[in-house]
């Protein structure tokens, strides 16, 4: 007598063999210089200025997705006066409906999600939009203005509308 399958039948598997299991890649470390670099070039990109009013003066960096190692990127990152600051602190949910925040579980990246900002017309005034932050200068622009629809897609794929 064999022990074994039997011919024909399906192999059995057993239940403490090893289950592959998908591993994440660590989370890059930044240096010093690097995040300084990312903060520094948000703070030109988006002028000294709260991105959510368009109050200048006193403005704080402000992460779109809560810091985590190595995402103090300039996708990742917005000026917000404290007063927004403070808001955008105290209603998470409202903030990331209305496009100043990016939610830790998605699979989009900060860089792929869309962001509100105050865009400059040909007029000179100012009115708001969805736009698509960078983490390098593209053709000398940060960020790239897409169509409301875009912007909805991509959170309705997420879960958020």
């Amino acid at each position: 007598m064999s022990i074994g399958t039997p011919l024909g039948a399906e192999p059995v598997v057993a239940l403490h063999e090893p289950v592959e299991r998908a591993v994440r890649p660590k989370a890059v470390r930044q240096t010093p210089s690097e995040a300084r670099a990312a903060y520094n070039l948000v703070t030109r990109r988006d002028e000294e200025t709260c991105v959510r009013c368009r109050r200048g003066g006193a403005v704080q960096r402000d992460h779109r997705q809560n810091r985590l190692p190595g995402n103090t990127v300039p996708s990742n990152l917005q000026l917000l006066c404290p007063p927004c600051h403070l808001w955008k602190t105290e209603n998470p949910e409202q903030a990331l409906q209305e496009g100043w925040a990016v939610p830790r579980h998605t699979m989009f990246t900060p860089a792929e999600w869309p962001a509100r900002r105050w865009v400059k017309t040909l007029h000179g005034t100012y009115r708001e939009a969805w736009v698509l932050y960078f983490d390098e200068p593209e053709h000398g622009r940060m960020w790239l203005e897409i169509p409301d629809i875009d912007a909805h897609y991509r959170r309705r794929q997420a879960g958020i509308l």
